[in-house]
């Protein structure tokens, strides 16, 4: 398969547009840097004229044949850079020593132009690398962004940022040896033969017919290396999710003293990517022994084929013209090598291309509508309507037919047991995610058609787990509000009871909370969670368990918190423990994805169906935890 067909051409092949005429100069340059350092070996034949005269045949003096023309040619050239035709008589150490300087002036020049040369393709391809890679991670950015939660949910996270990692760093890797190697080295191999063609036709003639021998082999070994790569990268992929794993529950890892478990664990992953990879090691490397055989061979032979010209055709009789064509020869093989080897690594990259073209290949499914419509306010508020939930078309709905409203102004308690959907519900009035069937609609207005930032602006969300950037307590604190003054910062904090707190700090505001604010309780941290969702001041509120993972003393001062909060506002909220919501406008309990009761505490308490027998039980429980 030709390079521009492959798979890491079609993924790089939008963001080298914008670069094209950077990219033809690179060509350009690396073709004229090529033509240069190839050219020097020219020189070796007046050179060679010049030191030993002797026994040379006159100028142009070659038998006619094929060459013939270029023969005379190169003889034109020599004696052009000679120079002084005294310089080719014996005993004339004058005239050498002038020809020789001439000659070294020569050199000087063309590897100056050379090696300016080859600095500018080389900077120049480089920087054009690196902003294709830019591109691409910032396109594999924006684009998993863009995903909804229900492809965020079923991928191992590990394997995403090998993608992301290991894959994106080995495309730029192999797109710097592309620009750099697949276009230098098959242009010296090509300005190489050239050369030797001049010098020598037919012995060049033989070893161009000669490289199917080599390209054939090569080309099936490399398709091995593709397959390979793929199987390869997944494997590895496989083995940093569990790696992952492994360190995200690392205390449940130490309570249950199971670090030899996990360790075992990770090294049968690691086994497995070893065993992958080295099936594509072993094709990679067996493509260039087979170069390395082919070219030593070729030399080998190609001795032969010139005694063979020079003794019975007497083709070649200029020993300056035969050490240039060994020469160029011997560069040309040099260059073979290296473009083969670097196809092998290209080939070894086409797995993470095929890998980051399916990351990009994932079409959204949360689409944003163009022109989509502002909304004043919640007006009638917030509305199922036949809502039904798939996260996949073969899986069991997570939500069945829903019909409920969330009336402006109320608080709308959400309950039931895990996995009945209420933190799908959730979900769906944040518009993280569509609905399979139906629609949730605000002031009668579909989601879908309603603009995504205005949307946004209009609702705030406290979860169960609170997370914090590693950043200051004041940046996490704007991060729904980047303009926020520092008054309307305390202001929120005093709301969410968290503002003596971060006083007594050493630096107040400004202190780094860490990694997901690892230096605060959880206490501290949900509160400072409540105060980012009330810096916005949202006419909703969701709330998904704000208060589950907090033990009683830190739950009363967050719940305090958060009823402030609340007040005034239409709020969604999830509750575990009933006895946060008894004081909810309206309750629904959940379950299987379905709506089965709704009605305020008292009401449902004295129907006596499904809410009343999960207050019951946790009545009990708390009963006998007392």
């Amino acid at each position: 398969m030709a390079f521009w067909k492959s798979d890491l051409a079609r993924l790089l092949r939008p963001f080298a547009r914008p670069f094209l005429p950077a990219l033809i100069l690179v060509v350009l340059v690396g073709s004229a840097g090529a033509l240069l350092q190839q050219s020097t070996i020219l020189l070796l034949d007046p050179t060679i004229r010049v030191l030993f005269p002797a026994g040379e045949q006159a100028l142009g003096a070659g038998e006619p044949g094929a060459g013939a023309d270029l023969a005379g040619f190169t003889d034109r050239v020599a004696l052009a850079v000679i120079g002084d035709p005294g310089a080719l008589e014996p005993g004339n150490g004058a005239a050498k020593m002038a020809a020789l300087w001439r000659i070294a002036g020569i050199v000087g020049v063309l590897a100056a132009l050379a090696g300016a040369l080859q600095y500018l393709g080389g900077t120049l391809g480089a920087l054009v690398g690196l902003r294709l890679i830019v591109g691409l991670r910032m396109e594999l950015a924006r684009h998993l962004m863009g995903l909804s939660l229900r492809y965020h949910t079923g991928r191992q996270f590990g394997d995403l940022m090998s993608r992301i990692s290991n894959d994106v760093g080995r495309t730029l890797a192999v797109v710097q040896l592309v620009l750099r190697d697949l276009v230098q080295e098959p242009l010296l191999a090509i300005a190489g033969l050239v050369v030797a063609f001049g010098v020598a036709p037919e012995a060049t003639l033989f070893v161009v017919l000669a490289l199917p021998l080599l390209v054939v082999p090569v080309g099936a070994l490399l398709r091995r290396v593709r397959k390979g790569s793929n199987k390869s990268l997944t494997q590895l992929g496989a083995s940093l999710q569990v790696l992952a794993q492994m360190f995200t529950g690392i205390r449940t890892v130490k309570a249950y003293r199971a670090e030899e478990r996990e360790l075992a664990r990770f090294q049968r992953s690691n086994d497995e990517f070893i065993a992958a990879s080295m099936k594509m090691v072993r094709a990679s490397a067996l493509s260039q022994a087979w170069t390395v055989l082919y070219t030593h061979l070729g030399l080998g032979v190609m001795l032969v084929v010139i005694g063979w010209l020079v003794f019975e055709h007497d083709m070649v009789s200029n020993t300056g013209q035969l050490l240039v064509f060994f020469m160029m020869i011997s560069r040309v093989y040099s260059c073979v090598k290296k473009t083969t080897r670097t196809l092998g690594q290209v080939a070894e990259a086409q797995g993470a291309a095929q890998r980051l073209l399916a990351l990009l290949d994932e079409a959204p499914d949360l689409a944003e509508v163009r022109g989509g419509r502002s909304i004043a306010g919640l007006g009638a508020g917030v509305r199922f309507e036949g809502v039904t939930l798939r996260y996949s078309a073969d899986a069991e709905p997570a939500l069945s037919g829903v019909d409920l409203h969330v009336r402006p102004g109320e608080t709308l308690a959400l309950v039931g047991p895990s996995g009945s959907g209420k933190s799908t519900l959730i979900d769906l009035v944040a518009r993280f995610i569509d609905p399979s069937e139906g629609r949730v609609t605000v002031d009668g207005v579909d989601l879908r058609e309603v603009s995504t930032d205005a949307w946004n602006a209009r609702w705030a969300m406290v979860t169960q787990t609170p997370f914090l950037f590693h950043a200051s307590i004041a940046e996490n604190l704007r991060y729904g509000k980047p303009d926020a003054t520092q008054a309307e910062l305390e202001a929120a904090c005093r709301a969410a009871n968290i503002h003596d707190f971060i006083l007594e700090l050493p630096a107040g505001y400004e202190t780094d909370v860490h990694d997901a604010g690892a230096r605060l309780s959880g206490g501290q941290r949900q509160r400072i969670t409540i105060a980012r969702a009330l810096l916005k001041d949202p006419e909703l509120l969701l709330l998904d368990e704000a208060t589950s993972a907090l033990d009683t003393e830190s739950e009363a001062v967050v719940q305090a918190a958060l009823d402030r909060v609340m007040a005034g506002r239409t709020t969604v909220v999830i509750a575990h423990r009933l006895s946060t919501v008894r004081n909810a406008d309206r309750i629904a309990v959940l379950e299987a994805g379905r709506v089965v009761e709704l009605g305020t505490h008292a009401e449902l308490i004295e129907r006596g169906g499904a809410y009343q027998r999960l207050h019951a039980a946790q009545f009990r429980a708390g009963t006998l935890g007392g």
